[in-house]
Protein backbone atom coordinates (compact mmCIF):
# COMPACT_ATOMS: atom_id res chain seq x y z
CA UNK A 1 0.00 0.00 0.00
CA UNK A 2 1.35 3.44 -0.96
CA UNK A 3 1.78 6.07 1.71
CA UNK A 4 0.04 9.41 1.30
CA UNK A 5 3.46 11.04 0.95
CA UNK A 6 3.94 9.04 -2.23
CA UNK A 7 1.10 10.89 -4.00
CA UNK A 8 1.59 14.16 -5.87
CA UNK A 9 -1.21 16.70 -6.15
CA UNK A 10 -0.86 18.82 -9.26
CA UNK A 11 -2.80 20.84 -11.80
CA UNK A 12 -4.77 18.66 -14.19
CA UNK A 13 -3.93 18.51 -17.87
CA UNK A 14 -6.22 18.29 -20.87
CA UNK A 15 -5.29 14.59 -21.11
CA UNK A 16 -6.97 14.09 -17.70
CA UNK A 17 -10.39 14.87 -19.23
CA UNK A 18 -11.69 11.25 -18.98
CA UNK A 19 -10.98 10.97 -15.24
CA UNK A 20 -12.33 14.49 -14.63
CA UNK A 21 -15.53 13.47 -16.43
CA UNK A 22 -15.73 10.39 -14.20
CA UNK A 23 -15.26 12.59 -11.13
CA UNK A 24 -18.07 14.93 -12.17
CA UNK A 25 -20.43 12.07 -12.99
CA UNK A 26 -19.65 10.33 -9.68
CA UNK A 27 -20.21 13.60 -7.82
CA UNK A 28 -23.60 14.29 -9.39
CA UNK A 29 -24.65 10.66 -9.00
CA UNK A 30 -26.12 8.01 -11.24
CA UNK A 31 -29.73 9.16 -10.85
CA UNK A 32 -29.00 12.71 -12.02
CA UNK A 33 -26.82 11.39 -14.87
CA UNK A 34 -29.66 9.07 -15.94
CA UNK A 35 -32.18 11.91 -15.82
CA UNK A 36 -29.82 14.02 -17.90
CA UNK A 37 -29.34 11.20 -20.43
CA UNK A 38 -33.03 10.38 -20.68
CA UNK A 39 -32.34 6.64 -20.99
CA UNK A 40 -29.65 4.08 -20.20
CA UNK A 41 -28.77 3.84 -23.90
CA UNK A 42 -27.77 7.52 -23.89
CA UNK A 43 -25.46 7.44 -20.83
CA UNK A 44 -22.40 7.29 -23.07
CA UNK A 45 -23.49 10.66 -24.47
CA UNK A 46 -23.44 12.14 -20.96
CA UNK A 47 -19.89 10.85 -20.62
CA UNK A 48 -19.04 12.52 -23.93
CA UNK A 49 -20.52 15.82 -22.69
CA UNK A 50 -18.42 15.82 -19.54
CA UNK A 51 -15.24 14.69 -21.31
CA UNK A 52 -15.60 17.52 -23.82
CA UNK A 53 -16.25 20.00 -21.02
CA UNK A 54 -13.24 18.74 -19.07
CA UNK A 55 -10.98 19.19 -22.09
CA UNK A 56 -12.41 22.67 -22.78
CA UNK A 57 -10.52 25.78 -21.67
CA UNK A 58 -13.56 27.69 -20.43
CA UNK A 59 -16.15 25.50 -18.73
CA UNK A 60 -16.94 24.93 -15.09
CA UNK A 61 -15.61 21.36 -15.48
CA UNK A 62 -12.45 22.39 -17.35
CA UNK A 63 -9.13 20.75 -16.58
CA UNK A 64 -8.05 24.31 -15.74
CA UNK A 65 -10.30 24.17 -12.65
CA UNK A 66 -9.10 20.70 -11.63
CA UNK A 67 -6.35 19.20 -9.53
CA UNK A 68 -5.36 15.54 -9.64
CA UNK A 69 -3.69 13.29 -7.08
CA UNK A 70 -1.16 11.14 -8.91
CA UNK A 71 -0.08 7.81 -7.43
CA UNK A 72 3.38 6.32 -7.81
CA UNK A 73 3.65 5.05 -11.37
CA UNK A 74 1.62 7.97 -12.74
CA UNK A 75 -1.96 6.75 -12.29
CA UNK A 76 -4.48 9.43 -11.30
CA UNK A 77 -5.92 8.40 -7.94
CA UNK A 78 -8.27 11.32 -7.33
CA UNK A 79 -9.68 14.53 -8.79
CA UNK A 80 -11.14 17.77 -7.47
CA UNK A 81 -12.84 20.48 -9.53
CA UNK A 82 -13.14 23.88 -7.84
CA UNK A 83 -13.54 27.48 -8.97
CA UNK A 84 -14.55 30.94 -7.79
CA UNK A 85 -18.36 30.87 -7.62
CA UNK A 86 -18.41 34.36 -9.16
CA UNK A 87 -17.32 32.73 -12.44
CA UNK A 88 -20.27 30.33 -12.71
CA UNK A 89 -22.23 32.42 -15.20
CA UNK A 90 -19.20 32.91 -17.44
CA UNK A 91 -18.34 29.18 -17.33
CA UNK A 92 -21.80 27.62 -17.71
CA UNK A 93 -22.48 28.64 -21.35
CA UNK A 94 -20.08 25.94 -22.62
CA UNK A 95 -21.97 23.33 -20.58
CA UNK A 96 -25.25 24.43 -22.15
CA UNK A 97 -23.75 24.58 -25.66
CA UNK A 98 -22.09 21.16 -25.54
CA UNK A 99 -24.98 19.42 -23.75
CA UNK A 100 -27.45 20.81 -26.28
CA UNK A 101 -25.25 19.72 -29.18
CA UNK A 102 -24.46 16.20 -27.95
CA UNK A 103 -27.78 15.34 -26.31
CA UNK A 104 -30.07 17.25 -28.67
CA UNK A 105 -31.46 19.38 -25.85
CA UNK A 106 -32.73 22.94 -25.87
CA UNK A 107 -31.47 24.24 -22.53
CA UNK A 108 -30.79 27.87 -21.72
CA UNK A 109 -29.30 29.61 -18.70
CA UNK A 110 -32.82 30.30 -17.39
CA UNK A 111 -33.29 26.55 -16.92
CA UNK A 112 -30.73 26.45 -14.10
CA UNK A 113 -30.82 27.32 -10.43
CA UNK A 114 -27.32 28.31 -9.33
CA UNK A 115 -25.59 25.79 -7.08
CA UNK A 116 -23.04 28.41 -5.99
CA UNK A 117 -22.62 32.18 -5.99
CA UNK A 118 -20.00 34.91 -5.82
CA UNK A 119 -19.62 34.55 -2.05
CA UNK A 120 -17.58 31.32 -2.16
CA UNK A 121 -15.00 29.17 -3.86
CA UNK A 122 -17.11 26.28 -5.04
CA UNK A 123 -15.88 22.71 -4.69
CA UNK A 124 -17.87 21.29 -7.56
CA UNK A 125 -16.67 17.69 -7.75
CA UNK A 126 -14.44 15.43 -5.69
CA UNK A 127 -13.63 11.83 -6.51
CA UNK A 128 -11.08 9.32 -5.26
CA UNK A 129 -10.82 5.95 -6.99
CA UNK A 130 -12.04 3.16 -4.71
CA UNK A 131 -8.65 1.48 -4.32
CA UNK A 132 -7.13 4.72 -3.00
CA UNK A 133 -9.84 5.64 -0.49
CA UNK A 134 -9.16 5.80 3.22
CA UNK A 135 -5.69 7.34 2.80
CA UNK A 136 -6.58 11.00 3.27
CA UNK A 137 -6.54 11.88 -0.44
CA UNK A 138 -9.99 13.52 -0.37
CA UNK A 139 -8.88 15.83 2.44
CA UNK A 140 -5.57 16.58 0.75
CA UNK A 141 -7.34 17.43 -2.52
CA UNK A 142 -9.75 19.75 -0.70
CA UNK A 143 -6.88 21.49 1.12
CA UNK A 144 -4.97 21.89 -2.16
CA UNK A 145 -8.04 23.33 -3.94
CA UNK A 146 -8.67 25.79 -1.10
CA UNK A 147 -5.02 26.86 -1.15
CA UNK A 148 -5.05 27.20 -4.94
CA UNK A 149 -8.07 29.52 -4.73
CA UNK A 150 -7.03 31.37 -1.56
CA UNK A 151 -6.41 34.64 -3.42
CA UNK A 152 -10.21 34.96 -3.76
CA UNK A 153 -10.44 35.54 -0.01
CA UNK A 154 -13.69 33.58 0.14
CA UNK A 155 -14.83 30.56 2.13
CA UNK A 156 -14.96 27.21 0.38
CA UNK A 157 -18.44 25.84 -0.27
CA UNK A 158 -19.83 22.54 -1.47
CA UNK A 159 -23.06 20.59 -1.70
CA UNK A 160 -23.71 17.22 -0.10
CA UNK A 161 -26.57 14.88 -0.92
CA UNK A 162 -28.66 14.20 2.21
CA UNK A 163 -28.45 10.50 1.26
CA UNK A 164 -24.65 10.58 1.65
CA UNK A 165 -23.98 10.96 5.40
CA UNK A 166 -20.52 9.40 5.02
CA UNK A 167 -19.38 12.27 2.78
CA UNK A 168 -20.95 14.80 5.13
CA UNK A 169 -18.93 13.38 8.05
CA UNK A 170 -15.72 13.67 6.01
CA UNK A 171 -16.47 17.32 5.25
CA UNK A 172 -17.34 18.03 8.89
CA UNK A 173 -13.98 16.54 9.96
CA UNK A 174 -12.33 18.93 7.51
CA UNK A 175 -14.02 21.93 9.14
CA UNK A 176 -17.07 22.41 6.91
CA UNK A 177 -20.33 23.44 8.56
CA UNK A 178 -23.91 23.26 7.31
CA UNK A 179 -25.15 26.71 6.26
CA UNK A 180 -28.50 25.69 4.75
CA UNK A 181 -29.93 23.88 1.77
CA UNK A 182 -29.46 24.53 -1.95
CA UNK A 183 -30.92 22.82 -4.99
CA UNK A 184 -28.83 20.94 -7.52
CA UNK A 185 -30.59 19.40 -10.53
CA UNK A 186 -33.94 19.58 -8.69
CA UNK A 187 -32.54 17.81 -5.62
CA UNK A 188 -32.14 19.70 -2.34
CA UNK A 189 -28.60 19.35 -0.97
CA UNK A 190 -26.86 20.37 2.23
CA UNK A 191 -24.82 23.51 1.55
CA UNK A 192 -21.64 23.43 3.61
CA UNK A 193 -18.90 26.04 3.95
CA UNK A 194 -15.52 26.39 5.56
CA UNK A 195 -14.27 29.89 6.26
Amino acid sequence: MERFDDFVIQSAHRSDAPIIATAVMEAVGSEICMNFAGSAERLSLVTEVFERLASDDCSQYSYRNALVAVAPGGRVAGVIVAYDGALLHSLRPRFIEIANEVLGLHMSDEDFVDETDESEVYIDSLYVLSEYRGRGLAGALIEAAIKRNSDCGKPAGLLVDPDNPKARKVYERLGFRDVGMRPFADVMMHHMQRG
